[in-house]
């Protein structure tokens, strides 16, 4: 089997992105027995933060989208880092700073591959996984066009606000675009709804979503003390607070609609 390649989606910061796909990556690997990888292709590395893995030289996610011109070209398995060994789960960390240059690069350096630089990089591992996550910086830069043009499947995600809802429908339109253009076997799923609170800023978001014909998966992310408490622990909120109540516990719903969506099925791990 070869891995499904997902990438969440939205092109303002501060939604959750990164959050939700390190919590959903979690659960994909420790309820539903789904092994897992998940890319973090942003600068800022909070993705690899979420899962306590500590920033460092070496080979990295930039290195193997530009790997160095003199010496052996790095092997992806050397990148990947396991956080739990009782978890299938493994994160290709992002390499900081060096993405901001292979960001600029992939216009100028045909060499890299463009917008199909990212499937170059994971393709050689897909059938070793069952579903790889990409999380990419919120922008309409060359590492999102990369990251949508690996991937099967979009997930466009928004906060209940205006801005961000704004910002989600121009990444869904980008990646309409690149459908057309460049990846024909591109889907786009359904919303997710996170940071859910009901004001009258969310229902107008929901209102909006409803007008345009977009279905959000359920149940939506709320707020909750748990989720960023647990980023200071390195552990995503699934992982270290398994017994509390609060909106963390939905993640599991959550992933599992998503799957039955995609058309994907495992047993309980």
């Amino acid at each position: 089997m070869t891995a499904v390649v997902a990438s969440l989606s939205t092109l303002k910061g501060g939604v959750g992105k990164t959050t939700t796909t390190a919590n959903i990556g979690a659960t994909l690997s420790t309820v539903f027995g789904f092994k897992t990888l998940i890319a973090d292709g942003d600068p800022q590395g909070h993705l690899s933060d979420w899962f306590g893995i500590s920033r460092r030289p070496g080979v990295g996610f930039a290195q193997l989208i530009d790997p160095p011109k003199d010496g052996p070209v790095p092997d992806i398995h050397d990148a990947l880092v396991q956080p739990d060994p009782d978890a299938p789960l493994w994160v290709l960390p992002t390499s900081y700073a060096e993405m901001d240059d292979v960001e600029t690069k992939l216009s100028s350096d045909l060499a890299l591959g463009g917008p199909w630089a990212i499937h170059r990089v994971i393709q050689p591992i897909l059938e070793e996984f069952d579903i790889v996550l990409l999380d990419t910086r919120p922008t309409l830069g060359n590492l999102t066009s990369a990251a949508m043009c690996a991937s099967n499947i979009v997930i466009p995600i928004t906060e209940p606000r205006v801005p961000s809802f704004q910002s989600t429908v121009a990444a869904v339109q980008k990646a309409e675009r690149l459908k057309q253009l460049q990846n024909p076997s591109l889907a786009i799923a359904g919303w997710i709804l996170n940071k859910w609170e009901d004001h009258e800023e969310g229902r107008t978001v929901t209102e909006l979503m409803k007008e345009n014909g977009i279905a959000a998966y359920q149940p939506v992310i709320g707020v909750s003390e748990y989720i960023p408490k647990a980023y200071m622990y390195g552990n995503p909120a699934v992982w270290q607070y398994p017994n509390h109540q609060g909106a963390h516990r939905n993640y599991e719903k959550l992933t599992g609609n998503i799957l039955e969506s995609i058309g994907l099925t495992a047993g309980v791990a």
